[in-house]
């Protein structure tokens, strides 16, 4: 029978699902690799047809028009990824419950460079796996709920990639330095978003209208932002509304 300190034994969930994690993202790179570039380049599906198409033509010494019916090829060639979705699996929340029989409680002091900060820490108590429901008195009921979050900076990028593969243009950000032709309005042109929500989002890297309409491209994006504000996705979805036609006006304005 071995013994675990009280810290490790909370520990040993935690690390078993940063390695599950990880190697659900081997699986999905070995996907990319196999499927998705070739020699540095991104493999494609091509396809070749033809297509029947009318032509007009008018005679240039009597001035009729006729129409001509031929064929023209048409290929079509599309990234394979766009076909077939990377299996991403995330672990975003995981819900542990286990029993930890003490052995031989413990103490240490508490080590903190903060002035004020006092007292003891029963980690390194020694103890062992039990069933979580086994009744005794050293025994304690231990219920984790470990939720993942998503760094901003990494939730950014796959909307680039989505919008890059679903052909969309991507925005350029904003360049200061750029003049007014580059430069988009600032979050507080924008009616109805409160200054502390204006914080909210500059924390996560989102401070002008181009940023905000960026982020909210696609419904995860959506769910984020709200999730950084602090409010609802319907406000999220009034505010895009509103940034985009302050975009539209400027762009009419600026013609």
């Amino acid at each position: 029978m071995r013994l675990f300190q009280l810290g490790q034994l909370f520990a040993l969930p935690l690390q078993a699902a940063v390695r599950a994690q990880n190697m659900a993202l081997q699986e999905t790179l070995h996907f990319l690799e196999e499927f998705g570039t070739a020699e540095g380049s991104a493999r494609t599906f091509s396809l070749r047809v033809e297509r029947m198409v009318e032509e007009r033509k008018v005679d240039p010494e009597t001035g009729d028009v006729r129409t001509e019916v031929g064929a023209k090829p048409l290929e079509i060639n599309v990234p394979l990824l766009a076909l077939l979705p990377p299996p991403v699996m995330q672990l975003k929340e995981m819900e542990v419950e286990f029993g930890v029989e003490v052995v031989e409680p413990k103490s240490e002091p508490i080590r903190s460079s903060v002035a004020g900060v006092r007292g003891s820490s029963l980690a390194p108590t020694l103890g062992i796996f039990s069933p979580a429901g086994k009744s005794n008195p050293t025994t304690i009921r231990v219920k984790m709920k470990v939720k993942r979050e998503e760094p901003e900076g990494m939730a950014r990028l796959w909307d680039v990639l989505a919008g890059m593969l679903g052909g969309r243009d991507v925005p350029a950000s904003s360049d200061k330095k750029g003049g007014a032709e580059n430069r988009s309005p600032s979050l507080e042109e924008v009616r109805g978003i409160p200054e502390r929500r204006i914080e909210a989002l500059r924390k996560r890297g989102i401070s002008s209208v181009r940023d905000l309409l960026s982020a909210t491209e696609t419904k995860e994006g959506v769910k984020r932002v709200a999730r950084a504000a602090g409010v609802s996705e319907r406000r999220i979805l009034a505010w895009r509304r509103t940034a985009k036609l302050l975009t539209e006006g400027e762009k009419k304005g600026g013609e």
